[in-house]
């Protein structure tokens, strides 16, 4: 028995996994890929039906989904009638519907949240923790085989390696992020998101430039996750937008997130006020600007050097825990400024009796991927203004080498 599993299915799994009791015994998936959906049409279901990937006992868990505030479900219900005629019921209990996928080797589960509205507070957040919930339950009974856990969305094109590819992350890997890219027939579109994607393919290549712990994508579309790992970090937080970063930041406290470039996830290029903030409302933004002729700014490479620095310095803080002052005045202005204003004193001071190894520990958990951006957006607010982002492009050296 996997005790941390156990542990999450008991005390911290949403209500829909104690629905599984009568599954039928004769049925398994290897793996499953998890896809929230409000107010989307089949298009993405009858793609993953027609792939490769359903040729593969695959599992689509689908939680047709909407926040309490909307007054008509017809959409979803329309989305639901559309999944059960591609094949057949096989298996119903509560609200989650098995459908055989008819002449395939894969099935569809459908999960009707939208009979019994999400909370609008908990949004995808919540929608996505149901599915992954669903997954994790099956892992326990053995139903799906792999430990590979899935997350995607209704706009992602899945690749014909997109469940192998987890054969290709390191043992000490608790998540990986898939390659990506943004496509769009309205060419006004694809061009503000291809603006988006490169200030994302920029940032990270500034973390990684600054030698971060945290350098990796945030994206829902494109994430699979160890289960036990995800069990032990009690799942997706339950909030409308920022899940995927809240749930990466936790997994990346217990092992790596790995990076796989040669399996590529292409995403339909759309704008979208779904969430308050992610790709959609960013590429919207962007759409807007470029209008107006307006140029879309980022962070100034600067803020990357700094983080950098900061990183470099941490090596020696624990020598200086009792005088943290001598140990500030050793960095530069803007760093002993940008700390300061992150009140690294009330970090140190809890942790100043810690040995070394405890001490750096937690050092890396209190300056995690949120800390971290924190971090950026003082040093941006302080010393270095956003700049266009083509001008920041140019003048980080970085972005030519990792970009």
């Amino acid at each position: 028995m996997n005790k941390a599993i156990d542990k999450y299915l008991k005390v911290y799994a949403e209500h829909e996994v104690n629905q599984f009791d009568s599954f039928p015994v004769d049925i398994s998936f290897k793996h499953a890929v998890v896809i929230p959906a409000y107010k989307e049409s089949s298009d993405f279901i009858e793609r993953f039906v027609s792939s490769k990937l359903a040729e593969q006992e695959s599992l689509m868990i689908l939680v047709i989904n909407q926040p309490e505030s909307e007054t008509s479900n017809l959409a979803q219900t329309r989305l639901f009638k559309s999944a059960v005629a591609l094949g057949a019921i096989v298996w119903q209990s509560g609200e989650l519907s098995l459908v055989k996928v008819k002449g395939k080797s894969a099935c569809l589960l459908l999960v009707d949240r939208f009979n019994r509205p999400i909370p609008e507070k908990q949004g995808v957040g919540l929608a996505r923790k149901i599915g992954v919930d669903l997954a994790l339950a099956m892992v326990h009974k053995n139903i799906l085989a792999s430990s590979w856990i899935h997350s995607s969305d209704a706009d992602a094109h899945l690749p014909h390696d997109y469940f192998s590819a987890t054969a290709k992350v390191s043992n000490a890997a608790v998540a990986a992020c898939f390659n990506f890219t943004h496509l769009s027939d309205n060419q006004a579109i694809h061009k503000a998101n291809q603006e988006y994607e490169r200030a994302l393919r920029y940032f990270l290549a500034g973390l990684d430039y600054a030698e971060s712990g945290y350098a990796f994508f945030t994206i829902g579309s494109i994430l699979v996750f160890e289960a036990t790992a995800y069990a032990k970090v009690r799942g997706f937080p339950k909030r409308s937008a920022g899940e995927d970063f809240y749930l990466l930041n936790k997994l990346a406290k217990l092992g790596r997130v790995d990076f796989l470039p040669d399996t590529k996830v292409t995403l339909d290029a759309r704008i979208s006020d779904r969430v308050p903030f992610g790709t959609g409302p960013a590429v919207g933004k962007i759409l807007t600007l470029n209008q107006q002729g307006l140029e879309y700014h980022y962070y100034h490479p600067l803020t990357f050097h700094l983080l950098k620095e900061c990183l470099k310095a941490f090596q020696s803080l624990w020598q200086y825990r009792e005088q943290l002052e001598n140990w500030l005045a050793l960095q530069s202005d803007e760093l002993s400024a940008v700390l300061t204003e992150l009140d690294i004193n009330a970090f140190v001071t809890k942790h100043h009796a810690s040995s070394q190894i405890q001490f750096n520990k937690q050092l890396k958990v209190w300056f995690d991927a949120f800390k971290t951006l924190k971090f950026i957006h003082a040093a941006r607010d302080n010393f270095y203004p956003d700049l266009p982002l083509e001008q920041a492009m140019r003048q980080a050296s970085f972005y030519n080498a990792i970009g």
